[in-house]
């Protein structure tokens, strides 16, 4: 590992640690509850206390009002399931999608260590690539980091459902599952909405915006970063750019409706988006579901 890539590493964390620690936390932990309660203490009874908590045998046997008080169990795993082929890391502009990717999971990660959660990564692109096992500390959060920041080995295709059917075959306690791709391939979604059956399933679709414009004129030369074919068009002619536009403004709308139809959870997130304001989006979205204001899957 060079130095260059250590340092990018760690300066992703110092800017993730501190956008976490003014924003974050709170929704991260009221969106993602632990498994339960565990009791922690007796004392005193105080003006404003819940009565449902008052412990009555110690109460009768003090001659004065005590409360039991409890403190959340969480043993939460939060696990990054992040795209690893090369169309994954293309861009048109400076950052790429890996790299917006890094940033999200930085962000989440970050939360999830000052709530004493659990971190894992899988990392996939023709099948599994490989996995870290969920596990605590600021070192487990900057090597997951680091391998999302390396560069993509050269494959011919993408498939998200080896990853997920590795997932399911580990048998883990329920956990936070964060997966981030375009999820522009088929015959996943199927396998995702069981995976959400046993754990939280977030999806991060994350998109290039200057994708959708073709501007200028002349011949322009498209190639496919993964199976490397490559293909010339005119895009001086408006129907040709008009058609391409069409073209991917229905993939995104056939994107959004399947996740829709499977009650799965999805953040369309631009690489130029602010990754604070998307999760605090979706984070809100979660808050009023749990509150019962609103029903189904979230899309924001």
């Amino acid at each position: 590992m060079n130095e260059h890539h250590v340092q990018r590493v760690h300066q992703l964390q110092l800017y993730c640690r501190h956008r976490v620690n003014h924003q974050l936390i709170g929704p991260y932990r009221s969106v993602f509850r632990g498994q339960g309660l565990e009791f922690d203490e007796v004392r005193v009874y105080q003006p404003g206390d819940d009565v449902r908590a008052i412990d009555w045998n110690v109460t009768a046997r003090q001659g004065e009002v005590h409360i039991k008080q409890f403190h959340e169990e969480r043993q939460l795993n939060l696990i990054f399931v992040v795209d690893n082929s090369p169309s994954f890391a293309w861009s048109s502009q400076g950052k790429d999608r890996l790299h917006v990717a890094a940033e999200l999971c930085g962000l989440l990660g970050s939360a999830a260590l000052d709530s004493n959660d659990r971190i894992g990564l899988l990392r996939f692109s023709e099948g599994m690539d490989d996995y870290i096992p969920p596990t605590r500390g600021l070192s487990q959060l900057m090597r997951c980091l680091s391998a999302i920041l390396e560069p993509p080995r050269p494959v011919t295709s993408s498939s998200i459902v080896e990853a997920i059917e590795h997932l399911n075959r580990l048998k883990l306690q329920r956990s936070i599952v964060v997966v981030l791709s375009d999820f522009f391939f088929d015959g996943f979604i199927e396998e995702l909405a069981v995976l959400n059956r046993h754990h939280d399933v977030l999806a991060i679709a994350i998109d290039d915006p200057r994708e959708k414009q073709f501007t200028g004129g002349g011949l322009a030369c498209l190639k496919d970063v993964e199976g490397g074919e490559r293909q010339w068009l005119d895009m001086s002619s408006q129907m040709v750019r008009d058609m391409f536009s069409d073209q991917i403004a229905e993939r995104l709308r056939q994107r959004h409706q399947q996740f829709s139809h499977w009650g799965l959870d999805l953040i369309s997130h631009g690489i130029e988006d602010d990754p604070v304001e998307s999760l605090l989006s979706y984070f809100l979205g979660r808050q009023q579901r749990i509150a019962g204001d609103i029903g189904g899957s979230i899309t924001v």
